[in-house]
């Protein structure tokens, strides 16, 4: 899922916000932020499209296993 904008290299363009499906981006002014963060679906979008690689996904949801003894 998404883990973090570097804003020292953000250009604030906003693109992230425009392109994720699941609005996980929120803008306030120029500032882009992480509004939604579990409701990222890791489809990488913003990754890709970030034009100065300010954003970074990890392909790990960080769910555990769940093991039954039953």
């Amino acid at each position: 899922m998404i883990q973090y904008i570097d804003y020292d290299k953000c250009s604030h363009c906003g693109r992230c916000v425009q392109i994720c499906p699941m609005d996980v981006f929120q803008a306030l002014g120029s500032l882009v932020y992480i509004a939604h963060q579990k409701d990222c679906m890791t489809c990488y979008l913003c990754e890709e499209e970030c034009c100065s690689e300010a954003i970074y996904v990890d392909p790990y949801r960080g769910y555990k296993a769940v093991h039954s003894i039953y």
